[in-house]
């Protein structure tokens, strides 16, 4: 379950009375990796549902597989634990690590090491001012609470192919990496991906990881996340909202 209903008191300027509302539901999943032995490699503050590709997507992004046939089997062992399989030793060191569902891996050293990308992907910007509205009529649970993130991914022609939604927005994001991962399409130079907030590094980073060319978001860019993509090759694309948008690196893709 995605949401919860709790009480509240509502309070306005001259009133205030009993009510309820669903809320968004954010619970820990803990990702266990195996090779020889199951070790507990990271906790994950989510919304439960796709727990899967968000562990595909996670371990993707922190370097401990490289494609989807490093894995040989993925468990929900419990509701908020899954097991990953892997037919080869572990390269990056397993430790209790607990991601917050705000900021990601908040503070660690560890940057990831960027590709260059290559795709000859060119899109209609009319294509582009669409993709917010879409995004949003597909999230479900964001429709019901307001507490939620959102990640699609888009084809060349507009259609919308993947969405997940997260309180954490990264996670969002690991979830459809972890999807490509699952249906072996990464690198992911085909496509683009909308997100429902701001574009930090982490998220940046991501979709340079996954190869994804073009990378859209309704807020704006940090400085890091800008620096990357230009060194990348990424397409960032920033305050995507009604018939604008800011084009940050790399506009040759857009037409």
């Amino acid at each position: 379950m995605q949401v919860k209903r709790f009480n509240l008191v509502r309070v306005k300027e001259n009133e205030e009375y009993k009510d309820s509302d669903f809320v968004a539901v954010e619970e820990p999943l803990n990702i266990r990796v195996c090779f020889e032995k199951c070790e507990d490699f990271a906790i994950i503050m989510r919304t439960p549902g796709d727990d899967k590709e968000l562990s595909l997507g996670f371990l993707y992004s922190e370097g401990v597989i490289n494609s989807i046939h490093d894995v040989e089997s993925i468990e929900q062992v419990k509701n908020n634990a899954v097991e990953v399989r892997l037919n080869k030793p572990v390269k990056v060191r397993i430790r209790d690590l607990i991601v917050n569902s705000s900021c990601g891996v908040c503070g660690r050293a560890f940057l990831y090491t960027l590709n260059i990308l290559k795709s000859d992907l060119k899109v209609k910007k009319e294509l582009i001012f669409s993709f917010p509205e879409k995004l949003r009529e597909k999230q479900s649970v964001f429709n019901i609470s307001g507490g939620l993130h959102a990640t699609a991914l888009f084809d060349p022609h507009g259609e919308l192919l993947l969405i997940y939604e997260d309180v954490g927005r990264h996670n969002a994001v690991d979830k459809v990496v972890g999807k490509l991962l699952l249906e072996d399409k990464v690198p992911a130079s085909n496509y683009i991906m909308q997100v429902s907030g701001r574009l930090g590094y982490e998220i940046v980073s991501k979709g340079i990881k996954a190869g994804i060319p073009i990378v859209c978001g309704i807020s704006a860019p940090t400085s890091l996340a800008i620096e990357i993509a230009e060194e990348a090759g990424l397409t960032l694309i920033g305050f995507l909202r009604g018939k604008s948008f800011n084009i940050y690196t790399h506009d040759e893709r857009i037409y």
